[in-house]
């Protein structure tokens, strides 16, 4: 059973400026930037994912759609500045938070970044009660029913609380890099969460089953290497 991504949406909607500020909020430009960056690494096709990991440059021979994950993410948030420029992307190939606390600690500050954890399945978690967010980095762990560990960065949230993803996923015809919805608060079991921890999925590799860690900035704007 293929994984259908969500239509892809080339701009967004902003809130309206207050007449007392004339200046656009720099926390939603910045989320405007982190959408518009996630956008340049979409891939139809298994060819064109092998190009985008390739171009990301994170391994020996340039990099591969299976395990392309956290740099890919990493990548992202570095375009909208909540990464450092600094952060080698290689470090975050194959990312285990149980031995790559270290890394985690200098890219992502105590002081500027909650971290959060939640020990359910991603397709038990009451995502009401334990919200995404846009500009989270999030690590799905495999659990022992899964086959894969998986690495993603929140790079939208819609004015209806949907949350999206641009981010690696195998499928019947390949791997691809599309916008995937994540969750609907309003409509539990509607999103990517749910179908990677389905059974039925069993031949595209199962995820989902060992919760997730989530690093968040605490405040948005947030530039890692000072405001720009």
């Amino acid at each position: 059973m293929a994984l259908l991504p969500v239509p892809l949406v080339t701009s967004i909607s902003l809130s309206p400026t207050p007449t007392l500020h004339p200046t656009p909020d720099r926390a939603v430009a910045q989320l405007e930037s982190l959408y518009r960056a996630s956008l340049k690494y979409l891939a139809q096709t298994d060819a064109e994912t092998w190009e985008v990991a390739t171009n990301l440059d994170y391994a020996p021979l340039g990099g591969y759609p299976s395990n392309m994950c956290g740099p890919l993410a990493i990548s992202i948030l570095k375009d909208a500045g909540i990464v450092s420029q600094e952060a080698d992307l290689h470090n975050f190939w194959l990312l285990n938070p149980e031995e790559d606390g270290e890394l985690l600690q200098i890219t992502f500050p105590a002081g500027q970044f909650e971290w959060l954890h939640n020990d359910q399945p991603i397709n038990a978690i009451d995502y009401n009660q334990f919200p995404l967010q846009a500009g989270d980095l999030v690590y799905i762990y495999s659990g022992f029913q899964g086959d894969y560990s998986h690495v993603l960065a929140v790079t939208r949230v819609d004015e209806d609380g949907r949350v999206y993803s641009v981010t690696n996923n195998f499928t019947e015809a390949g791997f691809v890099v599309l916008e995937y919805l994540l969750y609907d608060p309003t409509n539990p079991g509607a999103g990517i969460f749910y179908a990677w921890p389905d059974p039925v999925n069993r031949d595209l590799g199962l995820t989902g089953f060992g919760g997730m860690d989530v690093w968040r900035p605490s405040h948005l704007p947030y530039f890692a290497d000072g405001s720009p």
